[in-house]
């Protein structure tokens, strides 16, 4: 008797609870976080990483192999056009020139002597022919005279001819001594500094260069923008530049170049396309040749569009379209929208939503399976999000 009556208690409470939640309203509702649909012009951007460079870097290499005699300029000064940066060892090549310069003056000296030679046989054929003409020399005389005289003028012209190779010769030597004394070809600064006193300066073979040369006053970053987004790339856009040490500093640049042919990076599969943007005048950080950069190559419009959320935007599964859901009186409705262009935080709809609709941005936990005709609650201000 005692144990039925235990069991009839249990019973009672059970759905004596049962009778209280149904009382207090049921199962949960879920609540969710809204947005107010804006109007607005968009910006969106093509997102690439690159690098940056000076604009005008010049790489300068000997073009003799000597040894560096003097090196007058250190890692970091800055050069004017003409400017004296290394010298290199001349005793060879001044050899070389003398020796050039001495056989110029002796084919002088030799074209002189054929030219004397020419005169002083002219001279003896006019008294020949003289005597010729009063029958006091014989026809042979005057003969054999021509003939030395046109040997000699044969030999004058093959004089003038090795001068013309003398004077070649001085002239090539000439300028080898030249290249011993290595100047600044534009104005810039020393960027990389890559020989020292002593050292061996190499013409040809291992591609390293003496020294780098860099216009300081104009700096780019080269990025590699993505085969898929080359189609919304164009010069004279503008572009925001973050370098790797200033993540919060953006700095302006315009794209001043596209490459017209695609690369591979090695490790993707997708092909990139370089793009030269140059980074404009500021002074808010120092910008370094090699830094790693990201940059923002804005697409502005005049069109206002309706805004909302990225994250509200969910794929139809199964469909090519996309999908929104809008709170209206404790419910959410599901709509299918088109898409415009995006930015950073809004995705711009074409169709499918106006202005003052409330969108459901999250949470995601509840997002991820919210269906269309489900009853949902507006997420207190106070509440956490996930």
């Amino acid at each position: 008797m005692k144990k039925l009556l235990l069991v009839l208690v249990i019973i009672a409470a059970i759905v004596g609870l049962s009778l209280v939640g149904q009382q207090r309203g049921g199962p949960a509702v879920d609540e969710v976080r809204v947005f107010d649909v804006i109007e607005q012009p968009i910006e969106s951007t093509v997102l690439a990483t690159g690098t940056l460079r000076y604009g005008d870097e010049r790489r300068i290499r000997a073009e003799l192999d000597a040894r560096v005699e003097e090196v007058r300029v250190d890692e970091g000064d800055p050069v004017r056009e003409g400017q004296v940066l290394i010298v290199l060892q001349q005793d060879d090549y001044e050899t070389e020139v003398n020796n050039q310069r001495t056989n110029v003056t002796l084919r002088d000296i030799d074209i002189e002597r054929a030219q004397l030679q020419i005169e002083s046989l002219n001279i003896q054929l006019a008294r020949q022919q003289k005597l010729f003409d009063q029958n006091a020399a014989q026809a042979s005389t005057l003969e054999d005279l021509r003939n030395q005289i046109a040997q000699a003028e044969v030999n004058l012209k093959m004089q003038r001819q090795l001068l013309e190779q003398s004077e070649f010769n001085l002239a090539q030597a000439q300028k080898r001594l030249n290249k011993t004394v290595i100047r600044s070809p534009m104005d810039g600064m020393v960027s990389a500094l890559d020989i020292k006193v002593g050292e061996l300066a190499v013409a040809t073979g291992a591609d390293i260069p003496l020294m780098t040369l860099v216009d300081p006053t104009q700096i780019y970053s080269e990025v590699d923008v993505d085969e898929a987004d080359i189609g919304n790339v164009l010069e004279g856009q503008s572009v925001r530049i973050f370098a790797v040490a200033y993540l919060d500093t953006p700095l302006d640049g315009v794209v001043t170049d596209i490459a017209t042919s695609a690369r591979q990076v090695p490790g993707k599969n997708s092909l990139v396309f370089p793009v030269e943007v140059e980074v404009q005048p500021q002074d808010e950080v120092v910008l370094r040749p090699g830094m790693s950069t990201r940059a923002e190559i804005l697409n502005s419009t005049d069109r206002a569009f309706p805004l909302v959320p990225i994250e509200a935007v969910q794929e139809d599964a199964g469909e090519t379209g996309y999908r929104v859901f809008v709170f209206e009186e404790g419910v959410a409705q599901m709509r299918s929208v088109s898409l415009g262009p995006q930015d950073d935080r809004y995705q711009a709809i074409t169709e499918g939503i106006s202005v003052g609709d409330q969108v459901i941005t999250g949470p995601y936990r509840v997002l991820r399976r919210l269906s269309d005709g489900a009853t949902v609650a507006m997420e207190s201000a106070d509440e956490s999000t996930d």
